[in-house]
Parts: structure tokens; sequence; C-alpha cells
């Protein structure tokens, strides 16, 4: 493999050669399981059938093989466009990069807006009321239920061993 070449060229040729690879043996299947229906020859003796199976079958195995690193090749073609490096030389991008993102904020906060009307519903119709909680809110009840765990796992780790031993 030349490293001087970009590695999309040598996707693409891989793609080719295995394109030109899977039609060659198609044909070559094609052409071996029609021999028998040549008009000029007698190709039904038993020898000849027998070759011929033969041949089919492996002409088909390279067909399969084929078939299979084409596959492969074309999964690995799409990870690099969606996570790699070939769409990189695209200029625009950067700005369909921002345009997804601002995208994605919107619906995340029509879902959220969707949420907070559900849940305000929800709380008036059993006679509550309902606020969302604000990051900072959360993350210092989050911190606070922690300490309370680790309190109680301290308390009943202190209380001492053989309770609930039995004796």
């Amino acid at each position: 493999m030349d490293r001087s070449q970009p590695a999309s060229s040598n996707l693409m040729d891989n793609h080719n050669r295995l394109i030109a690879d899977i039609l060659t043996r198609y044909r070559t299947l094609m052409m071996l399981a029609t021999v028998q229906a040549e008009q000029d020859r007698n190709n039904a003796n038993p020898e000849a059938m027998a070759v011929t199976g033969i041949s089919i079958k492996m002409e088909f195995d390279g067909l399969y093989t084929s078939i299979k690193e084409f596959l492969t090749l074309s999964r690995k073609i799409k990870e690099l466009w969606v996570f790699g490096p070939l769409g990189i030389e695209d200029d625009d991008r950067k700005l369909k990069q921002d345009q997804l993102d601002q995208h994605v904020h919107r619906v995340a906060d029509l879902l959220n807006a969707m949420e907070a009307s559900k849940m305000k519903q929800l709380a008036e119709s059993n006679g509550a009321t309902w606020q969302p909680l604000v990051r900072e809110e959360m993350e210092s009840q989050i911190a606070a239920a922690a300490a309370a765990a680790a309190a109680s796992a301290a308390s009943a780790a202190s209380a001492g061993p053989g309770l609930g031993a039995g004796r």
C-alpha cells in the first residue's frame, strides 16, 4: 500500500477491486451454470458435470468472500465518514455542525418544555405545585443524598459486627 496516497483513494481502489471481483465471479458462475446447455458440445457426461460442480462451488465461495470483504469495506467507509477524517475537506462542515448543535438544543428545549408542562399538570391535578430544579439545586440535593447515604453506612458499620448474626 502506497503511503503517499490519501486513505480515501486506497479505500476507493479496494472498493473498485472488490466490485470487479464480484462481477467477474458472478459472470463465471453464470457461465459454469449454463455449460451443459451449450449446443455444439456434449457436456452432459459425469466427469464434466463433476468438474463444473466443483468449479461452481469454488467460484461461489470466492464470491461469498468478496461480498463479505465488500461489506466490511463499506462499513469502514461509513465509519470514517461519520466519525473520521473523510468529511474534513468539506468547507461547510463547521457551519453544518453549528446548525446541527442549534437543532439539538432546540429539540432538547422543546422536550424539556413538554415534560415541564406534563409535570405541572400532574402536580396541579393532585393539589400541589411543581417547579423545575435548577442545576445547582440538583447538584446540592445529590450531594446531600450522598452524604446521608455515607453517614448511614458509617453508623451501620460502627454498630459493630454480630448484629443479625443469630446469637
